[in-house]
């Protein structure tokens, strides 16, 4: 049987959310596109590096193949070797263009988002420690 459960979101903070099944709670950080949070996986743990650069490549791998496929198409039609529409090279290209700047775009701001985390958590830590004393 499956277990109903509860999403309560404050209004203050839409970040955070609190999760109630039967007796037990646990917070955990609100699911987005940009900040996805697997299924099974708490707030805490530590996820494997290629979890945060699977979608930037293959962001970099769709531009990429799409990019070499409208260089190809556009190269079919302007040698006229074979019949090719004239407008599916170049949306192609645009296409390809267009996934491989993001995916390029994208690596260095999950590397940024990355070290931020590591930088709050060590100073987190660190002021937690200094508090103590």
């Amino acid at each position: 049987m499956m277990k109903p459960t509860v999403f309560a979101v404050s209004d203050m903070d839409r970040r955070t959310s609190q999760i109630s099944t039967d007796h037990e709670t646990q917070e955990t950080e609100a699911s987005s596109p940009l900040n996805p949070v697997p299924e099974g996986v708490t707030l805490g743990t530590n996820l494997p590096c290629w979890y945060y650069f699977a979608r930037p490549l293959l962001a970099i791998l769709i531009g990429g193949v799409l990019f070499s496929s409208g260089t190809a198409l556009s190269l079919l039609y302007f040698t006229q070797v074979g019949n090719v529409p004239y407008l599916l090279g170049p949306v192609f290209l645009s296409v390809g263009l267009m996934f491989l700047v993001t995916g390029l775009v994208w690596v260095p701001v999950v590397k940024q988002r990355l070290e931020h985390k590591a930088l709050t958590k060590i100073n987190g830590k660190a002021l937690q420690v200094h508090e103590q004393h």
